[in-house]
């Protein structure tokens, strides 16, 4: 298998793990696509819909559906920035609820990681995977 085929299956498969822990509590109209925004919004506090569609490699105009979902949801709302041009999304308290809700569980799914293949195992896994973050950002 592929490093590439093996983060994107990784990846895949976390997403879906949060997805199911989410709506186990309560949070609802979620899917892979509205999920993984919101680290990024978090992270970004005050980040416009172009600047988020940049990081993520959406269109903007799919950014813009996906955050009008995420708006009428109740997850996040839009506010005057510092560019006038466009708002910053910002996490509304449902918003924020989500995100401690998601944080919890990938702790917890970090701690049995943890258990499963050891510590300094984990620990190593993702030091390496910061190294190959960084070094494939310097090829874009």
């Amino acid at each position: 298998m592929s490093i590439c085929f093996l983060s994107l299956e990784t990846s895949k498969i976390f997403n879906e793990l949060i997805l199911n822990e989410l709506s186990e509590h309560g949070f609802e109209g979620l899917s892979s696509a509205l999920v993984v925004l919101f680290p990024y919004i978090d992270e970004y506090k005050g980040i416009t819909a172009s600047a988020l569609a940049a990081k993520i490699g959406y269109t903007r105009q799919a950014m813009h559906k996906n955050l009008l979902k995420l708006e009428s949801l109740g997850y996040i709302t839009f506010e005057a920035g510092i560019n006038k041009k466009e708002k910053a999304i910002v996490l509304t308290s449902k918003g924020m609820k989500l995100m401690e809700c998601a944080t919890a569980f990938i702790e917890k799914t970090q701690h049995d990681l943890s258990e499963h293949v050891g510590e300094k195992n984990l620990y190593d896994y993702i030091q390496r995977q910061s190294q190959i973050l960084a070094y494939l950002n310097t090829k874009k």
